[in-house]
């Protein structure tokens, strides 16, 4: 009798064995890369020969149209004033975001500064239409009594993001 149970659990085990498989399935892997979006500066904001007051801060707006609009207490003196164009790359049909900084100071070497803000963009989002795009990029400039003589530079940067 003890042989008959040891045989039937031995059989009973196997069973269980045989019906216990692994099932398998394949599945695919793959990506889609688009093309790297990628932004160029094509021209500088730029706000032109300004001539500041001899009393009162005052500041000049470069609407990212490209118009200027210069403060009741200052001299605007010349027309050459530009708002920054920039060039974007991509997937063609793509949408991107611009983002822009705060603020920026800019010098005359000499060690005077003034602050450049509120920078505004032609757009907030753009349309890759056949893989390129374009915005401007405007601003607006302080300029202290007194501001010091000389030709003042910086640089901003501004950042496309694919959305």
């Amino acid at each position: 009798m003890k042989t008959f149970m040891t045989a039937a659990l031995i059989a009973a085990l196997g069973s269980v064995g045989a019906a216990a498989q692994a099932a398998t399935a394949d599945a695919g892997a793959g990506a889609k890369i688009i093309a790297p979006l990628q932004i160029a500066k094509k021209t500088d904001l730029y706000f032109g020969t300004i001539a500041p007051s001899l009393t009162d801060d005052d500041s000049v707006v470069v609407g990212a149209d490209g118009s200027r609009t210069c403060g009741p207490a200052l001299t605007c003196l010349s027309a050459d004033h530009t708002a920054a164009l920039f060039a974007v790359t991509g997937e063609a049909d793509a949408v991107y975001t611009v983002s822009l900084p705060d603020s920026i100071a800019i010098s005359n070497g000499a060690g005077a500064e003034m602050k450049v803000s509120n920078f505004a963009s032609s757009k907030d989002s753009g349309t890759l239409a056949s893989g390129t795009d374009s915005f401007t990029v405007g601003g607006t400039l302080a300029v202290a009594a007194l501001q010091a003589a000389g030709r003042y530079t910086g640089t901003f940067t501004v950042a496309v993001e694919y959305q």
